[in-house]
């Protein structure tokens, strides 16, 4: 391993390279838990942090959206429990969820948590590191590409554009209680200016919609869905706030999605450049309409 200098900072000469694989990150005897973000869903988006984590692993706790191939990367010998959630559909509940860790870390493992995108966004990341800091238990948060940039990128949507939007607004569409705090008030987001990024919106889009009419967005805002967003199957739906859910429910999207709102959506026609193959990935028409092609993509694996 590398030296740290008293800031915690890495120092090296410069002759010195990234550790080689394996060498990443130090175990401890207590057992540890990792939080790793495994990126929006293309393998190859992982970070070298968290690939070298995953193969560094005694156990690994994965999430549905999670590649197959990145599992694929962890030991032989290591321990893959799955605990993914779908739309209605829990495999485990996260209470139970964050028990498992404990156990695991507990018992001296090295776990990492494999979860889709960051785990810090809409992850419950959180919830499960204030967990473990109750349990004693020593963790770490690995950082994840997120769906909320990465998926609206491969449509050839950038979130900010210097002459388009300035800002971002990340917000989840899913809600567990709506009366909370923390409820979405999409007509005050309706007021803001720049791009709004929907995160787990796609059963929500016509409520999602209305309200931010309702809140005074422009009928004509364009509006894009994204569905399986960074992997072959990608399909990306553009339209206007207006006819958005129309041409969604047409093209049948479903979860996992992501939905951009804003004028950088008009950027995804000149942008693209994000192949797609297989059934029903085509890009389904642009703001007039017109239909894209889809070719084919090679395969990819993870280095």
């Amino acid at each position: 391993m590398h030296e740290r200098n008293s800031g915690g900072i890495i120092e090296r000469t410069p002759d010195q390279h990234l550790d080689p694989p394996g060498q990443w990150p130090e175990r401890s005897p207590r057992g540890k838990v990792y939080l790793v973000g495994a990126g929006p869903g293309d393998p190859e988006l992982i970070t070298l942090k968290g690939l070298n984590c995953l193969r560094a692993a005694d156990v690994v706790v994965y999430d549905r959206l999670v590649s197959p191939l990145l599992l694929e990367e962890a030991s032989s010998q290591a321990r893959r429990v799955f605990v993914g959630k779908g739309p209605g559909c829990h495999s485990m509940k996260q209470e139970e969820i964050n028990a498992l860790l404990i156990k695991y870390a507990q018992q001296g493992h090295f776990v990492v948590r494999l979860k889709g995108g960051d785990p810090f966004v809409f992850g419950r990341g959180g919830e499960e590191a204030l967990a473990l800091a109750d349990a004693g238990i020593p963790f770490e948060i690995v950082p994840g590409v997120s769906s909320a940039i990465a998926v609206p990128a491969y449509a050839g949507i950038p979130v900010t554009h210097r002459d388009l939007a300035s800002s971002v607004t990340i917000v989840t569409g899913h809600q567990q209680h709506t009366n909370t705090p923390a409820a979405v008030n999409w007509e005050q987001l309706a007021k803001l200016e720049g791009t709004l990024v929907i995160m787990m919106g796609v059963e929500t889009l016509g409520q999602i919609s209305q309200r931010l009419l309702a809140g005074g967005l422009s009928p004509a805002t364009p509006a894009a869905v994204i569905q399986q967003g960074t992997v072959p199957q990608q399909k990306v739906v553009t339209g206007t706030i207006e006819n958005i859910l129309e041409r969604a429910t047409a093209a049948r999207i479903k979860s996992p999605a992501v939905i951009v709102i804003g004028a950088v959506v008009n950027l995804s026609d000149p942008l693209t450049w994000f192949s797609t193959t297989g059934p029903g990935s085509a890009q389904q028409g642009d703001r007039k309409g017109r239909p894209y092609y889809t070719t084919d993509r090679p395969g990819k694996s993870v280095v």
